[in-house]
């Protein structure tokens, strides 16, 4: 029977599922994670499974990179209102240490354009027939077949060939972690294993039975999207096909871009649960994914966007592993949204601005462009307390490193506007998470794109 892009989360299970994992996916639930929970989900992956190398350009990851469950610091205080700062760990803290500035940058605008998607639309085919919803303008909706082995091939025989020479392909799962091992959780039909094949065979018919070429092989994929840079120079079809997937059964929407411009208008956003629920692609709060709000003001542009979101995560886990990420990432703008879990523990400011100088420079060091916002306001009485000193580094981040871009102020944003602060006192409603996003997006349309 032909395999129909399913609506998000259709049946009753996946909802409630769904529902109660964004639910208890608290920034620093206290005694959450367990340390080496692993995971526990029989029909998920193997926590800490390695990445095997790829050979992405400038996107492949080193065997040995894994990371591994129960690394983080233990969570902080207790998520309810009125707890007092954590004694002994004052938001005060002496000198900041110091960073080399740099003359300030002219920041181009971004370059990329529509018509770099260059999927949307064309004829799509998995092994029931054709699916024209996988290349539809809807990321409500996914590719979700029953089983595996499985694949999903495009005909790119329409698209120019200068426009497929070299292509950028991104694939998202709607799995809420970015990377669900490193926080003991579980994933929901995450490809495992995957590879891209090409075929040189004529377009404008079904899919080729034979002669397919592994362009890359991937094993043991942990992360809820991925990023790959392919040489298509002589092909006509690409294929993604899986032969491993959560539940036998992935999940997925899947672009692909020309990679001779795309790259400049290429986004990933780092943080923490807010993070997660905020910047993936599906419709949240009634706001479309970044990508789409971009493109609604600047139709020339639709960016290539990836959620690096991971709950309970603070900056110090970012220092950590920006490195790993990184070598992952092929695109330009990083954003780096930590802090809502260093506030409510009340980290020492310090510490937390040299975690922040950690990031920063593993940043420049790749090529790319840091972007930082201010956290965001809650309504814990360690968030209050302790944020502002937090957020007064961030300030001093913007004066030692002048490449970063400024992010949108989200500690006036949500000060002003309380109601959309659920009632954990932490992390935002449900129009909360489409208003951190539209924020996001209004910001970097006036910084980067305007």
């Amino acid at each position: 029977m032909k395999q129909q892009k399913v609506h998000l989360l259709p049946g009753l299970f996946a909802l409630f599922i769904f529902v109660s994992l964004t639910g208890l996916l608290s920034c620093a639930l206290p005694g959450y994670p367990p340390k080496d929970i692993g995971n526990t989900d029989p029909s998920a992956s193997t926590p800490g499974a390695i990445l095997l190398s790829s050979s992405t350009a400038g996107a492949s990851a080193t065997a040995g990179a894994s990371v591994t469950p129960g690394g983080l610091p233990t969570p902080g205080p207790s998520l309810t209102p009125g707890s007092s700062a954590t004694p002994g760990a004052s938001p005060t803290a002496g000198p900041s240490p110091t960073a080399t500035a740099s003359p300030t940058p002219v920041i181009p605008p971004a370059s990329g354009g529509s018509d770099l998607l260059i999927s949307r639309n064309v004829p799509a085919y998995d092994p029931s027939g054709p699916v024209p919803e996988a290349t539809d303008a809807s990321y409500d909706t996914y590719w979700w077949p029953d089983s595996t082995p499985t694949w999903l091939a495009y005909d790119l025989s329409s698209v120019p060939p200068a426009h497929r020479s070299t292509v950028l392909s991104v694939w998202y799962n709607p799995s809420f972690q970015y990377d669900h091992t490193l926080v003991g959780d579980y994933s929901y039909n995450l490809p495992h294993n995957y590879s891209l094949e090409a075929n040189a065979a004529p377009g404008g018919g079904t899919p080729p039975s034979s002669n397919w070429v592994s362009l890359l092989s991937i094993s043991g994929n942990q992360y809820h999207s991925r990023q790959h840079v392919l040489s298509l120079t002589g092909y006509s079809w690409l294929r993604l096909r899986i032969t491993s997937a959560d539940n036998n059964s992935p999940r997925l929407n899947w672009d692909l871009y020309d990679a001779s411009s795309i790259r400049s208008d290429d986004w990933i956003f780092f943080g923490d649960s807010i993070t997660a629920g905020s910047m993936g692609q599906d419709t949240v709060g009634g706001v479309p994914a970044f990508a789409s709000l971009i493109n609604a003001s600047q139709p020339t542009h639709f960016p290539v966007e990836e959620d690096g979101g991971i709950g309970y995560l603070t900056s110090d886990d970012g220092a950590q592993h920006i490195s790993t990420w990184l070598a992952l990432f092929p695109g330009k703008y990083v954003g780096l949204s930590y802090g809502t879990n260093d506030a409510n523990g009340c980290v020492n400011a310090s510490s937390f601005y040299q975690n922040y100088v950690t990031m920063v420079q593993a940043v420049l060091a790749a090529g790319k462009i840091p972007v930082i916002p201010h956290l965001p306001w809650g309504r814990t009485s360690n968030i209050q307390n302790c944020g502002p000193a937090l957020n007064a580094k961030i300030d001093a981040l913007y004066q030692a490193f002048p490449q970063i871009i400024k992010g949108p102020d989200l500690w006036a944003y949500f000060q002003a506007h309380q109601s959309l602060i659920s009632s954990d006192n932490i992390h935002p409603t449900d129009p909360g998470f489409g208003a951190y996003r539209q924020q996001w997006a209004n910001t970097m349309l006036a910084e980067v794109y305007g």
